[in-house]
């Protein structure tokens, strides 16, 4: 049976594995775990599971319970997975085991993605990440790593969730052939989607080859896919249509309904901007179909509904227009909800003003024929409200945004040297040690020791002749915040200095930009500088990019 890479994500757990780590392999559970294998999709399998537990619970063995537990999760109905994955979880919480607990997360939040649950699955693949950061298990780790991207990839954070995928394509070029061709499929739709299309194109082209090279069709229609969005994106719309289509069928049978969302709407593109209206109508409406079935809709997507309102509006059959205007005010509550800085960066056709008028049009047009007027304003005047809202919030997102990125142009006060605590006096400890604190946190920062990696206060405080105690108890005093945002203050203001700075900088990923700037992972330095900037490094470096190409006067 043909597993997905998404199907074997969720293969953390097996007896092989356990087995790895010191028990033989003519055990009990090896003879059960070959019975399960060959029942395994059958509803014969179950009675050799519960041996399988009853054996576990009887040796009071935890690891071998939350493989069980695990085994039962690929076996069970849908509906009933994420229970099996909390006992899982307990089950591992209660042996103690970092790499089994981070394991169980990963589970959980691949089970969440697979539900469209975004929010739940990145909350559980970062618990993952937190159990797994110090694994030796390279291989699990690098699971949470393509899961992660996956998720910055949907959210739209495309430059962070390239620096992922690198990661992975760099560890299973060597270790296995689907994640390594998924992660090469990863990356380039992530160029697509920043229109970088030489790129794109150039990771396609690896990704073919090296399908043919591993002897490995799986990725085939995704490949072809992109292929098609390319030809779309560079004005080659029959050769477009022609891969699209190939890959269409082929995605559907995988049951892959985001990827045939995708390939659905720039068929359509294609279709529509060759004049083949009808077909391209068709392929929004499957569009349409998966948003209303699965709840999945990417911002891109999203445009699919106006080109439906155009074909309606054209065809004068207001009834299917008013149709798709309601479902595109739906597609942008939901988008609001997820994509909240996202959507203010989407272009949209249809403003909110504009989609209000209209659709107070129809329903008058509609009223006079149909329904009752009363009805149709209470309708329209909760819509108008709800539409406002989001409008509102959307407006002062950008705004805040926007602000925080002026700021941190112009140099927040806060930011300079002379950021002092208010009462430095009332600490407890001699004064003659407190000056001598102070001078070596000023020759500290002048030198910039702050940019070395393995910085602690222990470190630092040894280094400076006194205790961490009275270190602490200083920085406290004098910059108003902990040790730890004290440093990580402190790495974000010279790398965001040096950005400003050094063009040739800002066009480095995110994960050089962490090493550069003297943090561990490219993770601590993403949340440090969300943190202290209130804005992601990439909408600092574009916004940035935007101000050298159109200064102000």
């Amino acid at each position: 049976m043909k597993l997905s890479f998404l199907g074997a994500l969720l293969i953390v757990l097996t007896p092989a594995w356990l087995r790895a780590q010191g028990m033989k392999c003519d055990s009990p559970y090896e003879k059960l775990h070959r019975q399960i294998e060959l029942y395994q999709g059958t509803p014969k399998v179950w009675p050799f599971l519960k041996r399988y537990m009853d054996l576990a619970r009887a040796e009071g063995n935890k690891a071998e319970i939350v493989a069980a537990y695990k085994e039962m999760l690929h076996e069970c109905p849908a509906k009933h997975r994420l229970a099996y994955a909390d006992s899982m979880l307990v089950a591992a919480k209660t042996a103690k085991d970092d790499d089994l607990i981070g394991a169980s997360y990963l589970t959980k939040g691949i089970l969440y993605y697979k539900d469209n649950e975004h929010q739940m699955a990145l909350d559980n693949y970062v618990e993952a990440n937190r159990y797994l950061v110090r694994s030796r298990d390279q291989y699990l780790r690098h699971k949470v790593k393509y899961s992660i991207a996956q998720i910055k990839f949907y959210l739209g954070y495309y430059q962070e969730a390239i620096a992922l995928f690198r990661e992975c394509i760099t560890y299973y070029k060597h270790e296995d052939i689907l994640p390594y061709l998924k992660s090469l499929h990863g990356i380039t739709v992530c160029y697509i989607l920043t229109d970088d299309l030489q790129q794109a194109s150039h990771m396609n082209a690896i990704a073919l080859e090296e399908s043919a090279r591993l002897g490995s069709k799986d990725m085939l229609p995704y490949i072809e896919s992109a292929s098609g969005i390319i030809s779309y994106k560079s004005g080659d719309f029959e050769s477009a249509v022609n891969n699209l289509s190939y890959a269409l069928p082929l995605i559907r049978k995988d049951g892959d309904y985001p990827n045939e969302a995708i390939t659905q709407f720039f068929l359509g593109k294609s279709y529509w901007d060759t004049g083949r209206r009808e077909k391209a109508v068709t392929a929004f409406k499957a569009v349409d179909e998966i948003f209303l079935a699965k709840k999945y809709l990417r911002p891109d997507l999203r445009q699919s509904y106006e080109y439906l309102i155009k074909y309606y509006y054209n065809k004068q059959m207001r009834d299917q227009e008013l149709v798709y205007v309601e479902r595109l005010l739906k597609a942008d509550s939901v988008l609001g909800r997820e994509f909240r800085y996202l959507v203010s960066k989407i272009h949209k056709e249809y403003d909110t003003a504009e989609l209000i008028a209209e659709k107070e049009e129809i329903q008058s047009q509609l009223a006079r024929s149909h329904y009752s007027g009363l009805l149709l304003k209470g309708a329209v005047g909760f819509l108008v409200a709800a539409i406002a809202y989001l409008a509102y919030r959307q407006r002062r997102l950008k705004r805040l945004h926007r602000q925080r990125f002026e700021e941190l142009l112009a140099g927040r006060p806060e930011r300079l040297p002379a950021e002092q605590g208010k009462n430095p006096k009332a600490l407890t400890i001699n004064p003659v040690i407190v000056i001598h604190i102070r001078n070596k946190i000023a020759e500290f920062e002048h030198k910039r020791g702050y940019l070395k990696k393995d910085i602690t206060a222990t470190k630092l405080a040894e280094s400076f002749n006194t205790n961490e105690k009275y270190l602490r108890e200083v920085v406290k005093a004098e910059r108003s915040k902990g040790f730890t945002n004290y440093i990580n203050d402190l790495r974000i203001d010279y790398i965001v200095e040096r950005l400003k700075a050094e063009p040739v900088l800002r066009r480095y990923s995110n994960g050089t930009l962490a090493d550069e700037a003297g943090f561990s992972t490219t993770q601590h330095f993403i949340t440090a500088f969300k943190k202290r900037a209130k804005i992601t490094p990439g909408y600092f470096v574009k916004e940035f990019d935007k101000l050298e190409v159109n200064p102000l006067v």
